[in-house]
């Protein structure tokens, strides 16, 4: 059975949360009681923590579950290489990257050798990192991640530097053709970061993101012979995940700090590759337009960890949950975002 830690807030003019008229409150209130009723039958699966946020970062809804509150951490997974993608987007702001156009070769001279005995992968540009069409061989999607099948798993069993084993990976494809998730793409990226920036990656994303944006409390994991990871690993409270997209939803800045330029969070959300038909990729951003419901963009994570941005909405609205299976709950968790946005 799930518990509800904290109940859905009461929304009274006491609060302060940002709705203008009776018409918003009983619209939202009615969606969230019957979200809260479906949530605690576990149809969505352990979802650890929901908060929706309007646009000067003011909470609409705070709402935990089970033995969670507002200051518990949870596994972010994937949302990670969002947070990297803007930690990119800092360093070509400053002028260390002078274009994600930019070969991936320039910056790895050690791989001279490598890269002359294949010369499509001299090709791959820091565009192709993010957008996950680099062309090389990757079985992440195809066996879940609980599968030691699965290549990311198969290669985090191991103690290989994971820089090593991407550049070594077998071509699959042209560059720039096929879309591929491989979250060895945002190490990559972070390795670039690191080297431009003469910083680890992880104290880079702690000074220039974390800090800015008043994120004092997380954990990183780590694994043996490899920097922490920029694909995932790191944990965070659900209000501070949602604190990424306040960033992104206005414009790079956070309260009166310009973190990221408003050019790379436009060009974040640009859809790239084609996922479904509902569906694209930006640069380490998702972004979906269902028909009949507003536009939204998102970071995701393995485990049904979400933050999502609905810019005509003007709400974030961040995800923490537990699913850590391929078993298939009845209902997806990005279902009750859609809701949400609806609702408002």
């Amino acid at each position: 059975m799930r518990i509800a830690f904290i109940s859905i807030l009461v929304f009274t003019s006491s609060f302060g949360y940002g709705f203008t008229d009776n018409s918003d409150l009983t619209s939202i209130s009615t969606k969230l009681t019957e979200l809260n009723d479906q949530i605690r039958q576990e149809q969505y699966g352990k979802v650890s923590g929901i908060v929706v946020l309007n646009k000067r970062g003011k909470p609409i809804v705070e709402q935990y579950y089970g033995f969670n509150n507002r200051n518990s951490l949870n596994p972010i997974s994937s949302v990670t290489k969002s947070i990297t993608s803007i930690a990119l987007g800092i360093c070509i702001d400053r002028g260390l990257i002078a274009s994600i156009d930019e070969p991936v070769a320039k910056y790895f001279p050690e791989y001279k050798k490598l890269f002359a005995q294949n010369p499509v992968k001299k090709n791959i540009t820091i565009k192709h990192l993010l957008n996950q069409t680099t062309g090389l061989k990757w079985d992440e999607w195809f066996f879940p991640y609980n599968y030691a099948s699965n290549s990311l798993m198969a290669l985090l069993e191991s103690k290989e530097n994971w820089i090593d084993h991407f550049f070594n990976l077998p071509v699959d494809t042209l560059v720039g053709v096929k879309f591929n998730y491989n979250s060895l793409s945002s190490q990559v990226i972070a390795e670039v970061v690191s080297r431009v920036s003469g910083m680890p990656f992880n104290q880079f994303v702690v000074e220039n993101i974390f800090k800015p944006l008043g994120i004092e409390t997380f954990t990183w994991d780590s694994y043996p012979n490899n920097p922490l990871p920029a694909w995932g690993g790191i944990s965070l409270s659900t209000l501070d995940m949602a604190k990424i997209g306040l960033l992104m939803i206005n414009d790079g800045r956070y309260k009166n700090i310009q973190i990221v330029s408003t050019g790379w969070i436009n060009n974040s959300v640009n859809i790239e590759s084609v996922y479904n038909q509902n569906t694209g990729y930006g640069l380490h951003w998702w972004v979906e337009h269902q028909p009949g419901e507003p536009l939204m963009y998102y970071a995701a994570g393995y485990g049904d960890q979400y933050v999502f941005v609905v810019p005509e909405k003007e709400i974030v609205i961040a995800i923490n949950s537990q699913n850590f299976s391929d078993y298939r709950w009845p209902k997806p968790v990005i279902d009750i975002a859609r809701a949400i946005a609806t609702a408002i």
